[in-house]
């Protein structure tokens, strides 16, 4: 078949759209992994031995070389991401899927905890890395001049402030602006690694046999876990990487990887080693010492200034995923979802986590000044949700995807192996400032758990006072209330129960519509629902009418397209006009007496005051709308 064949034109469609998206991917996905080499090789080489510098540099290589195949390629690429949901990626993905099998009456279970605080640890490392990735990138300057030093922090600033201002505009159009530039980045790796090569032999190509990692972690068994803290600097995008899967996909994620990511990065690490050995030792800046000083060094640093904006991009990026998951799944408060793009449902923007980001990462660049301060401070959090993924990647393997347990227990056992050496080889560094992003880390998983408690105990309240719908409509007497034209349409989370704004209504303007629908929209454990949204439509008494229709963590539901669905199959007709949609708003009042603690209570109350309402994820144009505020004190 010919390319002029319409056969032939969708495949050569496919073809371009899949290299459109592995390009794109380059752009957000492997910023964190391929920008690496900045700082991560020159951390790991303080811990030469300079009596026995060949098995040293082969050594460390080889742990470096083997890190990025055994985690990204074999544990991510090669299992992880296999266990997404419906396509999404990152823990919480994860979490969606094991919610139907643990279930605790009394609180969240252990298992969704852990997850929980997984995702956390993520956010508290999306603060770190893009302050360390720019910083290591333009401290260029001082291997260009030393004099220049002083710039280093107010660059790093303005290049920051200037990143967290374009992500309005979105992942997608970043991706495309960005794709090409890590495409140059990494073709600029592998040229200058394979150059140090061709230049001084071939020598550390040795390091690809594993052997040489053993017999450095064996002979150096004194340095080796501080030579290892610092390995872990070239594989902590991992997590990233995973969060950042919807975005893109698995396939041309894993095709940018193989083909492009993976080679320039090896090459690289190579070349560095290959350097290190022709001089002896190890320059103050590995990196940078690839090129000739002057000239080249400034158009180096130029490049890996823009590339290290690129690797701040897959932790930001990752982190709207994660928070929008955390909404979606009731475990963080409704906060303003923005969408980027009319063809891609996943790229969002959300305004409030990018301030707080942009403000932190400010704020750590301030206190830490230097890669090499910053660098004491990196990997803890993220080693740590490497450990997280590891555990929900278990049961979801044995539950969801119904593996056996024993091949199971295996692997997880090599997961942990390799997260274990290096979380304990990051413990060193937690009074040296890895502290800080478990701190965030702690935060944001304190956010979390208070707004699951608050929402249990507001369900509890609702559920002792509410009265169930069938009892309230077997006594209401139509007679006694005046019958507006229209339909009203009232949110609730249970339509079970008699809806707050409904009884307001019947109690203050004794009246009520010819058509009420009671309408629940339930968030289900998937990214998307395709399709008819509509579960149920159950005709009750005196023109009410039960619905509930299910909606994704991915979706925004059309309400105006589902009530008018709603009403087609009951009365096969118009929606009686005006449409006037009722929805309520609870205020949390704390009060001592509450088991609740109270800092819980006042952190709670305050999320729900600055919370979106949830009816604005959803797509709307009612003629009328009525939002009640209902105040909520728990004195028990």
């Amino acid at each position: 078949m010919s390319d002029n064949a319409p056969g032939g034109e969708a495949a050569t469609a496919t073809k371009a759209g899949s290299v459109g998206l592995m390009v794109g991917a380059l752009g957000v996905v492997f910023g964190d992994i391929g920008t690496s080499p900045l700082y991560a090789f020159t951390a790991a080489c303080q811990f030469l031995d300079a009596g026995h510098l060949e098995a040293s540099v082969l050594g460390i290589t080889s742990l470096f070389f083997w890190s990025l195949i055994l985690v990204v390629t074999v544990k991510y690429l090669g299992f992880v991401m296999r266990a997404d949901n419906h396509g999404e990626g990152g823990v919480f993905a994860l979490m969606a899927q094991l919610r139907p099998y643990f279930h605790s009456k009394k609180g969240t279970p252990i298992v969704l905890l852990i997850m929980m605080f997984g995702a956390a640890l993520l956010l508290g490392d999306g603060v770190i890395t893009p302050a360390i990735s720019v910083l290591s990138a333009v401290e260029g300057l001082e291997a260009f001049s030393p004099k220049l030093e002083h710039y280093v922090v107010p660059l790093s600033m303005v290049i920051l402030v200037a990143l967290f201002a374009v992500q309005r505009f979105g992942t997608g159009k970043i991706g495309v602006l960005f794709g090409p530039v890590m495409l140059v980045w990494f073709i600029t790796l592998g040229a200058l690694g394979a150059w140090q090569l061709a230049q001084h032999g071939l020598t550390v190509l040795a390091a690809a046999n594993p052997y040489h990692a053993v017999h450095f972690l064996v002979t150096h068994w004194q340095t080796a876990i501080w030579v290892i803290g610092a390995v872990v600097l070239c594989v902590t995008g991992a997590e990233a990487l995973f969060a950042d899967m919807g975005h893109f996909g698995r396939k041309p994620i894993t095709l940018a990887w193989y083909f492009i990511a993976l080679p320039g990065l090896v090459l690289n690490y190579f070349g560095q080693a290959a350097l290190v050995l022709a001089a002896g030792k190890a320059p103050a800046n590995i990196f940078y010492a690839l090129v000739p000083d002057g000239w080249p060094t400034l158009a180096l640093m130029v490049l890996a200034t823009v590339a290290t904006i690129v690797a701040s991009q897959a932790l930001i990026s990752g982190s709207f995923a994660l928070v929008r998951q955390a909404i979606q799944l009731r475990i963080l408060p409704p906060l303003q979802i923005i969408h980027t793009s009319e063809q891609h449902e996943s790229q969002i923007y959300l305004p409030l986590v990018n301030q707080c980001l942009g403000v932190m990462c400010l704020l750590t660049v301030l206190l830490f000044r230097s890669s090499d301060n910053l660098a004491a401070a990196y990997g803890l959090a993220d080693t740590g949700a490497m450990i997280v993924t590891s555990i929900a990647y278990f049961f979801v393997r044995i539950k969801r995807q119904e593996k056996g347990l024993t091949g199971s227990l295996v692997l997880l056992a090599l997961f942990f192996a390799i997260d274990f050496a290096f979380f304990g080889a990051n413990l060193l560094k937690l009074f040296s400032g890895g502290y800080y992003p478990l701190a965030i880390a702690g935060f944001a998983f304190l956010l979390m758990i208070t707004y699951r408690a608050g929402r249990r105990v507001i369900h509890n309240y609702h559920a002792e006072r509410r009265e169930p719908l069938n009892s309230f409509l077997d006594k209401l007497n139509p007679d006694d209330y005046q019958r507006l034209p229209g339909t009203a349409v009232f949110l609730t989370g249970n339509n079970l129960v008699m809806p707050i704004m409904l009884a307001n209504q019947l109690r203050l303007f004794q009246s009520m519509r010819e058509r009420n629908l009671i309408l629940t929209m339930a968030a289900e454990s998937v990214p998307s629902i395709e399709g008819d949204m509509i579960t149920e439509t159950i005709p009750l008494a005196h023109g009410f009418v039960r619905v509930t229709a299910s909606y994704g963590y991915e979706d925004t539901p059309d309400l105006d397209a589902i009530i008018a669905e709603a009403e087609r199959r009951l009365f096969d007709g118009a929606t009686p006009q005006p449409v006037v949609y009722f929805a309520s708003r609870e205020r949390f009042v704390p009060d001592r007496r509450n088991a609740m603690p109270m800092i819980m209570q006042r952190l709670f109350s305050l999320q729900l005051r600055n919370a979106r309402p949830i009816y604005e994820y959803f797509r709307w144009k009612p003629d009328d709308f009525v939002e009640v505020i209902q105040t909520v004190k728990v004195d028990k």
